[in-house]
């Protein structure tokens, strides 16, 4: 029997248009090359709205969703799309879609100076699952320049505390 995988593509900002990010674009531009190695994956793109990331009448995943099929993705290949607004939410509203097809793998995709909360996040989400689903990460890299990337380094510190207080609530510890 074949595993079930998927490739879960974690959303980042667009502009009023629905333009993708540099960082956007680098995670799904790393999800194609994930899904040309692995021809069976399905994929999960996330990000709804948020006043930071997609002010526009559509998902922000779905504009994810549409950049992947413009590079040529065949549409029979996504799951729905989970219209997340933060980190904590792309784990806990993944898992049921996951859960829901019956996906075994999944590669989570992501920027590089954000992998580590992903992780974490992911990890504690998942760690509850039955039947356990395996992960894996994948980090694409971050066309910021190095002020930018000092900035969201500096605010992925302070998320990642904020994060395991959020974990531990969850799992009551």
């Amino acid at each position: 029997m074949s595993v079930q995988s998927a490739i879960i593509v974690l959303g980042a900002p667009n502009d009023q248009y629905g333009h993708l990010s540099d960082i956007s674009m680098s995670r799904c531009d790393t999800a194609f090359a994930e899904l040309k190695n692995k021809v069976e994956a399905k994929v999960i793109c996330t990000g709804g709205f948020g006043e930071h990331f997609n002010q526009t009448q559509f998902p922000h995943a779905r504009y994810c969703k549409q950049y992947l099929m413009n590079k040529g993705v065949d549409e029979k290949r996504f799951l729905e799309l989970v219209e997340s607004r933060f980190t904590f939410e792309d784990a806990t509203l993944s898992l049921p879609v996951l859960k829901l097809h019956k996906i075994q793998t999944a590669t989570v995709i992501t920027s590089d100076f954000h992998m580590e909360r992903v992780r974490l996040i992911f990890d504690g989400v998942f760690s509850l699952t039955s039947p356990p689903i395996t992960l894996n990460y994948c980090a694409a890299p971050t066309p910021v320049s190095e002020q930018v990337l000092s900035e969201l380094k500096a605010h992925e510190r302070k998320a990642i505390e904020r994060e395991k207080r959020n974990l531990a609530s969850l799992l009551g510890h």
